[in-house]
């Protein structure tokens, strides 16, 4: 195991690994996944990952020092612990791993049977859990399709503490159809009680090609109107912040010195390595994601049979991503900092996009920070595509 120090003079990098696998697919989900609990399989693909690592460790592993790993799916905790820690011996093995390096697991509550799952992940190497609660409500999880009850969510969380961890994320979900106000607060005043270090709350989004929408599409459930979801997401906001949380990123809050540092990574326009099928990479400038085909993915014998598409971005490919990736977090973005990254001011490129922005009421520019107003969080998607 090869530990790097923080105070190294390398670039950081994030590491970020795919696991396919679910107990079943969930109804709204669009993720690259898919039903399997075959342990050979899941044995033969951990294979495949490290194999893909050492390919890739080749290329990257001496030009920079890792600083966060981020363990996701599909369902990471079908996969036993041995197979975690062998996929994070593998990289530990094959990179700069720093010492103080953030390393999350995505953990589904009904795939965990014991507090000895949980200590073995820490044994492994995982420091952060990313439980994937959506709700306390019994029929929003069978809406959802989920594979756990409410009661698994607190049991999972209870195991979690006994075995260890300090760094704690709930997933929740709000916006369902039928959805009542009173019922997202229940589910939030739930998860304050708990009191984990993070919580992300996203709104449901419908996605072509899910068998969620093909019932939305045959009426089977009609969508929440835009007015209720949006009282929703402001009151999880306004909830969040009283009890001592920092909301740092659209649908993210957490307590202080505990935001995700690898998803500070994505809205960052930082370097991250995805492995894995489907995996998507962005390193110095440069864009590429790995086959989303099975056999073509566990046949590959070298990391470079395994792209299916790479894009090398120009400056203003870089510009625009660094500016609505970085207008999603709350802080906004720092535009001194802006011309020391990119060498350019940012009013001579997007001065017309900003200020018409600006006079709809969502942006606000003070102090040489451009960030989005409340108005702004709400019609996000119409502020981002004015910069892409």
């Amino acid at each position: 195991m090869t530990i790097t120090n923080s105070a190294a003079k390398t670039k950081s990098l994030g590491i970020y690994v795919h696991i396919p696998f679910c107990v079943r697919k969930c109804a709204y989900c669009d993720f690259l996944s898919f039903a399997n609990r075959d342990e050979t399989v899941h044995r033969s693909y951990a294979c495949q990952l490290s194999t893909e690592l050492i390919g890739r460790s080749a290329v990257y592993g001496n030009k920079y020092s890792v600083d966060t790993i981020f363990i996701g799916g599909g369902t990471p905790s079908l996969l036993s612990p041995i197979l975690i820690d062998a996929i994070l011996d593998t990289i530990y093995a094959r990179f700069r791993v720093e010492g103080d390096a953030e390393v999350t697991m995505e953990v589904n509550p009904g795939t965990v049977d014991g507090v000895e799952h949980f200590t073995e992940l820490r044994n492994a190497g995982v420091t952060r859990l990313s439980i994937g609660a959506q709700s306390f409500q019994a029929s929003m999880l069978r809406f959802l399709g989920r594979v756990h009850e409410a009661a698994d969510v607190t049991r999972c969380y209870a195991l979690a503490r006994e075995a260890g961890f300090e760094n704690i994320n709930l997933d929740l979900m709000f916006g369902m159809p039928d959805e009542r106000l009173d019922t997202w607060k229940a589910d939030l005043q739930t998860a304050i009680t708990l009191n984990p270090e993070h919580i992300s709350f996203y709104s449901l989004q419908i996605e072509e090609e899910t068998p969620l929408f093909g019932e939305i599409m045959n009426g089977k459930y009609t969508p929440l109107p835009e007015i209720d979801d949006r009282l929703m997401y402001h009151h999880a906001i306004e909830a969040l912040c009283r009890a001592g949380y920092v909301h740092y990123e659209i649908s993210n809050a957490a307590r202080p010195g505990f935001a995700s540092r690898h998803n500070l990574k994505y809205w960052s326009l930082d370097d991250y390595l995805g492995v894995g099928l489907g995996a998507h990479s962005y390193i110095n400038g440069r864009r590429f994601a790995n086959t989303n085909i099975w056999k073509d993915y566990m046949g590959a014998d070298e990391h470079g049979a395994l792209t299916m598409w790479s894009h090398e971005n120009s400056q203003r490919d870089d510009i625009a991503e660094y500016v609505f990736l970085g207008l999603r977090k709350i802080e906004g973005i720092d535009l001194s900092r802006f011309r020391r990254q990119f060498g350019r001011d940012f009013w001579e490129i997007y001065r017309e996009e900003t200020h018409m922005l600006m006079e709809r009421g969502l942006l606000e520019h003070r102090d040489g920070i451009l960030r989005l107003t409340r108005l702004g969080l709400d019609l996000s998607n119409q502020v981002f595509v004015e910069y892409i």
